[in-house]
């Protein structure tokens, strides 16, 4: 059976969710309560009824202007989506035994449900926010991570976990407030509300087989096809949609012909194609479903959260995700189709690419993946974290790093490029890649490519012959001891190849930090190690060598690291006033002897303060906002509301990461025009900065930042002014 939503519901303007009592045994159709029929929302509440997913009370009445709780919120959901899965119940207030247990944990298990980290609290009424928070996550929606509700007059007072739900539902149209422009997040909904806002909201409720052409661009589709409805036909869909949910109790197959679909979420195991021209913003498979993208299809971003789901794209995506619960899940990328990224988290899962891979990344979580990369195949570059990570194939796989941490790493793609950071030799064919080296995979039947400065093999595969010269990473250290050691660089890496008699040596890394060397010089320091031998002389600068080498860098000598046994001089060089494109060069000089290096820089620096986030701190919420060093050290208090208050709202609040440490100079502007500035010294990096200014002068302004002005209203900029470097917030409007 389909039902389409009437016209009537659409001139609702509903806010939220709630829920309504639900029975045992829902009636296929019945008429309006009686105590219903006059109500705004009647043709919502017939729907609804008809579908059998609300029934009323006992004694025949809906009571349409009656809050719902929680309990009964979870129970409308399980009924009109099929849940079946429960999640163990980790609910101190929750026995069990109430008539809505069940519904509760499986709400809890398609993670439409949280609870607040200790209790459900499933007879408490739902507020609006809450109720638009469990809709959006039932229909497979991703959070706004920049909302704006600024079209509520109280749309500041949206919780920050509910706010990246509303605004994607405000601007669809399904979201309208409550009237006087007022969003009314804290209010409760009542069973009327709630029944407009599902009439609204879901355009299409599909339980049976059929070609449906849909025009829901603001609107949703669900599918609850049951098992008792599937057939050979299944459901077909074309047209637009906001979003696409396929219920757990879907047993029909269902194809997405040409549908183009903002989200597509899908809890039932069945079968699911993307065909045609269709195409996906994002996809979640939260059952083990079996999931195709068509030659000619596209989806943005496809997430697998069920265990032993299964993918194959023929066509296009983003990225492919799969998640930690999805356990012995399987991802195919078909000849022709390509996938900028593929992320693994779970455990055993299977990759089998016949087409293009950008990057596969596999998390430290995972465990046993196998990377197959068939005749054919591109991978451009594999990290892997985990345990027991295996890249094998006739394909072609560029890079592979392995990461502090990985083990069991296994290595067996003719010509692939290995920077083994971890702590285990990585198993390369019939060779292997030492702790801390690089070097080159020659395939299961080929010879061993060797570390050090003779290594070099020719794989019987075909691929080139490499050499790889002994070199390690130049440990890093603050030497003023305000940045960890582990905080300096990200995916630090070193690798290099023998190239005649010049060795080509890359240095990458990620968000490197401006710090102190030995001689209490800062700058972005870097390097590598070189085998240290009596009588070495090292020559050292940036750009291409040149003819006259100049007065050697006698410090090279005197530093020396041990690794692996072996002892080397580091080379360190600062980045901060260089052109990275021109690279490096070191030449090592002993006797007649002469090793030149040729250095390339794949390195991001640390912005110097990044992270800025500006907001007007005016309730509770806002003010939890704030760093925890200040929220513990001046917890919430409602004096803050009251004008006459000496600490009275509304404040401008900055807060930013800073990653160097000096004086800081701040300045607001208000409609272009400077309203206020702070200077202060920091001796701290990376941690949560913050500055709070009054809007208006307080009641008692001594030792208070503010801004002298009666108004408030305006639109704020901050810019923060430090080490050399300047960095703009957007721009805030404040309407009170």
């Amino acid at each position: 059976m389909r039902m389409k939503k009437s016209l009537a519901a659409i001139l609702s303007s509903t806010m939220a969710l709630s829920m309504l009592s639900v029975s045992a045994a829902a009636a296929n159709a019945k008429p309006v309560m009686e105590d219903a029929a006059n109500s705004w929302a009647a043709s919502s509440i017939d729907r609804w009824v008809q579908h059998g997913i609300v029934e009323g009370n006992s004694d025949g009445t809906f009571k349409p202007y009656r809050s719902l709780s929680r309990g009964e919120l979870a129970a409308i959901f399980t009924r009109m989506f099929g849940l079946t899965e429960k999640a163990e119940n980790k609910y101190a207030d929750l026995t069990g035994s109430e008539w809505y247990a069940d519904a509760i944990l499986k709400c809890t298990a398609a993670g439409i449900l949280e609870g607040d980290g200790k209790n459900a609290n499933a007879a408490a009424p739902v507020t609006r926010q809450e109720a638009m928070t469990m809709f959006a996550r039932a229909m497979g929606m991703a959070p706004d991570a920049s909302p704006d509700l600024s079209q509520f007059t109280d749309g500041g007072r949206v919780a920050d976990w509910a706010a990246g739900y509303m605004a994607p539902l405000a601007e669809m149209g399904i979201l309208d407030g409550v009237g006087g422009g007022r969003v009314a997040p804290d209010e409760h909904i009542d069973r009327a509300s709630t029944m407009a806002l599902l009439d609204k909201a879901i355009e299409e409720y599909i339980t049976s087989s059929g070609e449906i052409a849909l025009e829901n661009e603001n609107g949703f589709t669900v599918i609850n096809a049951a098992a008792s409805a599937r057939d050979t036909e299944g459901v077909t869909l074309s047209g637009k949609a906001a979003g696409l949910v396929i219920s757990a109790g879907t047993a029909a197959d269902v194809t997405a012909d040409g549908l183009t679909a903002g989200s597509v979420r899908i809890d039932g195991r069945t079968s699911v194609s993307l065909d045609g021209a269709a195409s996906a913003g994002r996809v979640n498979v939260h059952a083990a479903a079996s999931v195709s993208v068509g030659a000619s299809s596209q989806a943005g971003e496809i997430t697998l959260h069920g265990a032993d789901a299964s993918l194959s794209v023929f066509g296009s995506a983003d990225r492919v995700e799969i998640a930690e619960t999805a356990a012995s899940a399987s991802v195919m990328v078909a000849t022709d189709a390509s996938v900028e990224t593929v992320a693994i988290s779970a455990a055993q899962t299977e990759l089998s690419a016949y087409g293009s891979i950008a990057s596969v990344d596999v998390t430290k979580q995972a465990a046993d993946t196998l990377v197959s990369a068939e005749s054919g195949a591109q991978i451009d570059r594999v990290s892997t974290a985990g345990t027991g990570t295996t890249v094998k194939g006739a394909g072609k796989v560029s890079h592979v790093a392995v990461s502090d941490g990985a083990s069991g790493v296994t290595v067996n793609t003719i010509g692939s490029k290995i920077d083994n950071n971890s702590s285990e030799a990585v198993s390369s064919g019939t060779g292997s890649i030492q702790p801390g080296h690089a070097g080159t995979s020659n395939g299961e039947n080929s010879a061993p490519t060797q570390d050090g400065p003779s290594s070099g093999g020719s794989g019987s595969g075909g691929g080139d012959t490499v050499q790889q010269a002994d070199i390690v990473k130049a440990p890093l250290l603050d030497q003023s001891g305000t940045i960890d050691a582990d905080a300096l660089v990200r995916d630090y890496q070193v690798s290099s190849t023998v190239k005649g008699d010049v060795t080509e040596v890359t240095i990458s890394g990620e968000h490197l930090m401006k710090h102190q060397n030995a001689q209490g010089v800062s700058d972005y320091w870097i390097g590598f190690g070189i085998p240290a031998k009596e009588g070495n002389t090292y020559y050292a600068g940036y750009g291409a060598v040149p003819e006259e080498l100049g007065a050697p860098v006698d410090s090279i000598a005197d530093r020396t690291y041990e690794e692996n046994g072996k002892t080397y001089n580091t080379v360190y060089f600062g980045l901060k006033d260089v052109d990275l494109e021109n690279g490096a060069y070191v030449v090592v000089k002993n006797g007649e002897d002469t090793a030149a290096y040729r250095v390339s820089f794949q390195v991001t620096l640390a912005p110097v303060v990044e992270n800025m986030q500006v907001w007007v701190v005016n309730d509770q919420a806002s003010y939890e906002r704030l760093p925890a060093d200040y929220t513990g050290a001046h917890p919430w208090d409602d004096a803050y509301l009251q004008p006459e208050n000496a600490a009275a709202l509304p404040w401008l609040a900055v807060s930013y990461d800073s990653n160097v440490t000096g004086a800081v100079e701040i300045q607001v502007t208000k409609d272009g025009t400077p309203v206020g500035s702070k200077s202060h010294a920091e001796s701290t990096v990376n941690t949560d900065r913050y500055q709070l200014w009054h809007l208006t002068k307080p009641a008692d302004s001594e030792g208070r930042d503010y801004f002298d002005q009666e108004d408030a209203a305006g639109t704020y900029v901050v810019t923060i002014r430090k080490d050399g470097q300047t960095v703009s917030s957007e721009a805030l409007v404040y309407a009170p």
